[in-house]
């Protein structure tokens, strides 16, 4: 049989649409693209923002042109099953004994699912349910068979690893028994109030990825009392100057969201200001869209789109130019990398990724295990390097 699987979001779904491959290649079925003819179509559906939850319908549409049985999953499609007539919801949670890989050195752990936090423009927490964390001991040994079978990085995941807490076993308890594991670990999105002292001196520790996702959303802290958000700028002012000092060559990215109900230009130029001032390397930058169920739907002072258009561009471009400059003080150093075993096709080279997280080009040829690479020079989004 041959199916195809369609993903829209986050990196929960796309571990979980890994797991749908990895079970129909288990049977014997042979993954394609849409234009293949599928007789079997999954969409992996997002509602983060009302533009996911449009291109989560218009894959949909798309599928069933094809004539292909079609299934959904993700957070749209649970939310919104009226918008997916004649489709079958279908839950990643039923499927069993299948391990999750990235380009096969690379895999993923899934350590927790759901959010409780609730946070004013978010409609996760409606679709994945409550925080659950699974049993440290089922997530060790899972990362055991991973490092046996030769993989050289997990990387942690979930809706919310920030609130990993199983019986009292918290995130960075839990990190401290993967390091004992002859395996790198990376981990995924954080808040800032998630990032807690102990968790920073995690950072000492050489098998843990200098590099960190902060799920930021806003410098003002007007701003981010109105989402919901348990901290200030200054907090993270702090937690990148802690890490930085553990850490120099960390790679500190971000999400921000322009655009939230209220935020005039003086709350805008304090996000610009807390990208400058903390230097954060790279951005995710989000237009607000008010969402279903959300509290932020209700707030006053809601900004024009013209508006969100404008400040992301500038967001972006501040992100753009502050990688630029982190990845020019990277030229020259050695670098122990984890290869891709995909080309690039512009620059028909083969790439891998720093432990801090940085995709660089070092190879015509194919390369099967980690090495080391010295990073030679860099242009405006790419980054360079050759075999040491």
């Amino acid at each position: 049989m041959k199916v195809a699987i369609l993903t829209l979001g986050c990196k929960l779904n796309q571990y979980e649409s890994e797991m749908v491959k990895e079970m129909h290649l288990k049977r014997g079925d042979t993954i394609v693209s849409l234009k293949d003819a599928p007789d079997l179509v999954y969409i992996n559906t997002c509602s983060v923002t009302a533009m996911a939850g449009h291109e989560s319908r218009n894959l949909f549409h798309r599928a069933l042109s094809t004539g292909a049985e079609v299934k959904v999953m993700g957070c749209h499609a649970k939310l919104f099953p009226e918008e997916f007539e004649n489709a079958i919801f279908f839950d990643p949670d039923t499927i069993e004994g299948i391990n999750i890989y990235q380009e096969r050195m690379r895999a993923y752990v899934r350590i927790q699912k759901g959010c409780e936090n609730f946070c004013t423009y978010c409609i996760v927490p409606y679709a994945r349910g409550g925080n659950r964390s699974f049993p440290p001991e089922q997530i060790i040994e899972e990362v055991k068979e991973k490092t046996r079978a030769g993989f050289h990085e997990i990387i942690l995941t979930g809706t919310h690893i920030g609130n990993y807490n199983y019986k009292g076993v918290k995130l960075p308890h839990l990190i401290k028994m993967l390091l004992d594991e002859n395996i790198q670990v990376r981990l995924s999105s954080l808040k800032p109030d998630n990032i807690t002292d102990e968790l920073i001196e995690l950072f000492e520790h050489e098998r843990l990825a200098p590099h960190i996702h902060i799920s930021q959303q806003s410098g003002d802290n007007r701003i981010l009392r109105w989402m919901g958000r348990n901290y200030t700028r200054e907090d993270t002012l702090r937690i990148v100057s802690e890490l930085r000092r553990i850490r120099p060559e960390i790679n500190t990215g971000a999400d921000f969201i322009v655009g939230f109900p209220g935020e005039d230009e003086e709350a805008f130029q304090n996000s610009v200001r807390l990208v400058e001032e903390a230097f954060i390397t790279y951005l995710h930058v989000f237009r607000y869209s008010p969402r279903p169920f959300t509290l932020a739907t209700l707030l006053p002072n809601q900004v024009h789109d013209s508006v969100k258009k404008m400040r992301s561009k500038i967001l972006r471009k501040l992100g753009t130019k502050n990688n630029y400059e982190y990845r020019k003080t990277m030229v020259g150093k050695v670098f122990r990398v984890i290869p891709s075993r995909k080309m690039d096709y512009e620059d028909k080279m083969y790439y891998g990724f720093t432990p801090n997280y940085i995709r660089v080009l070092f190879s015509k040829e194919p390369v099967q295990n980690p090495v080391d690479v010295k990073i030679t020079h860099i242009t405006e989004e790419r980054t360079y390097g050759e075999k040491v």
